[in-house]
């Protein structure tokens, strides 16, 4: 009996966990998606409009814009509908439809995230290599949760020195309408300690 109650037991709570597992999937699977269908197809349209304009004339409206030169620089806040909108240029180019997969696994990846893509101007060829990241929110200081920049940058015809990278921060307790402030520091030259500090302030509800 105690044997018959045992297997018994067995089998309901690997039902119950075979069900869980599947109801976890499925969750995730049907996670909400930052853009609503109306939304994707609004970015995907502007997208394909838009298509023969350069990256930086596209993303003009999503960029802030402190100078060219040591020290200077510039970000794009690459949001969701951005980056819809970036697929539906791309698939307007190739000539082919844009592909539903593709913009969902992209929409969920940045759900829970506000990312930049940041152009600084230094006066080194190892620059990029000091840059250090935070997002301001209020009094709150918020680390990057990822970060890229390059170990080498490039150099313009006057000889100054551009990075590009980027920086995502986890969007938990920032409200869609905060205004953020991305700062962006670099060492001046490798021999000393001091810093170039650049700020770049975002009003989040004016942003698609």
């Amino acid at each position: 009996m105690k044997k018959e109650a045992g297997v018994l037991f067995a089998i309901v709570l690997l039902v119950l966990l075979v069900f869980s597992g599947c109801r976890s999937k499925k969750s995730m699977e049907e996670a909400v998606l930052p853009l609503t269908e109306a939304q994707i197809q609004e970015a995907l349209e502007f997208g394909a409009k838009n298509s023969e304009l350069s990256t930086r004339e596209f993303t003009a409206d999503w960029t802030v814009d402190i100078g060219y030169g040591e020290s200077r620089g510039n970000t794009t806040i690459v949001t969701p509908f951005l980056r819809v909108a970036l697929l539906g240029k791309e698939a307007a180019i190739a000539g082919r439809k844009p592909d539903t997969k593709i913009i969902n696994s992209v929409l969920k990846e940045e759900a829970n995230y506000i990312t930049f893509n940041v152009m600084l101007f230094g006066g080194y060829p190892q620059f990029g290599r000091s840059v250090k990241f935070i997002l301001k929110h209020g009094e709150e200081e918020i680390a990057p949760h990822y970060m890229s920049m390059p170990p080498y940058s490039q150099m313009g015809r006057d000889y100054t020195q551009s990075a590009t990278g980027s920086a995502k921060f986890k969007r938990a307790g920032i409200p869609e309408n905060a205004k953020v402030t991305l700062v962006a520091t670099f060492n001046v030259d490798p021999e000393t300690t001091d810093i170039h500090t650049c700020k770049f302030e975002f009003d989040l509800s004016r942003y698609k």
